[in-house]
């Protein structure tokens, strides 16, 4: 148990009396807002650098919105925008050395999950009323009431069960792939064996970290999509009334 926590010192950036998750979340949170900050500090008419990523990424979530929600999606831009930035850099965290992502802890990705939740039925009861928003529980037919609300609110209650889940393990199975590629690195160097053979490995361990990379990166962005768009659907479906659909 001791060797497994001071390979953990080792390898990955840990503060004592705070938890890792909370750690890497602040740090996510630094990153966009000194982002945000840069890209907005001077701003220009012919958008460069960090001005012109961060012009994209709210461009590019506020197509999203519209096409998932419809006309009433960009009022829901800064719920968007910032649960999408925040899970992306989160995810992309985890593949520099000596971080992790706070999304392969899954009480991070509860909390995001439960925000949603909440969001959904608070904008839904906003904008529809509480017997408005809740009459859409029951049918029709409405002789099945009892059975159609029992359904919905089970199916209302999977939902954030369905996102936590789905991010934490696609995080973290690229967390433990890149964990143990570092581990056997250290392995490698310290286990006595012929040179020849420990260079074929040390070298085979190296390769194979960008292709974890590329494909932790890609993963990365596509889990953070996937959430996104779901909270879109989410709440879109909560707040678009039934001539609208």
């Amino acid at each position: 148990m001791a060797e497994e926590e001071v390979l953990k010192e080792i390898i990955f950036i840990h503060i004592p009396g705070v938890p890792e998750a909370l750690t890497m979340s602040w740090i996510a949170m630094g990153i966009i807002i000194v982002v945000g900050f840069l890209g907005s500090y001077s701003i220009k008419m012919a958008p460069r650098g960090a001005q012109n990523m961060v012009e994209f990424g709210i461009d590019w979530v506020t197509d999203k919105t519209r096409e998932f929600m419809g006309e009433k999606g960009p009022a829901f831009l800064p719920l968007f925008l910032t649960l999408f930035l925040f899970i992306f850099v989160s995810n992309l965290l985890g593949l520099i050395p000596g971080f992790k992502s706070p999304t392969s802890n899954i009480s991070v990705n509860l909390a995001l999950a439960l925000i949603i939740f909440c969001s959904t039925h608070y904008f839904g009861i906003k904008e529809k009323g509480a017997i408005g928003y809740f009459k859409h529980f029951m049918g029709p037919p409405y002789w099945l009431a009892p059975l159609f609300f029992i359904i919905h609110i089970i199916g209302e209650l999977v939902r954030p069960v369905s996102l936590t889940l789905r991010l934490f393990f696609n995080i973290l199975a690229k967390e433990i792939l890149l964990t143990l590629l570092a581990t056997l690195f250290f392995a490698f160097m310290m286990l006595e064996m012929p040179k020849a053979i420990q260079f074929l490995l040390l070298t085979g361990d190296f390769l194979l970290r960008p292709a974890i990379i590329l494909l932790g990166a890609l993963v990365s962005f596509i889990q953070a999509l996937v959430f996104t768009a779901l909270s879109m659907i989410y709440i879109g479906s909560a707040v678009t009334r039934e001539e609208e659909h």
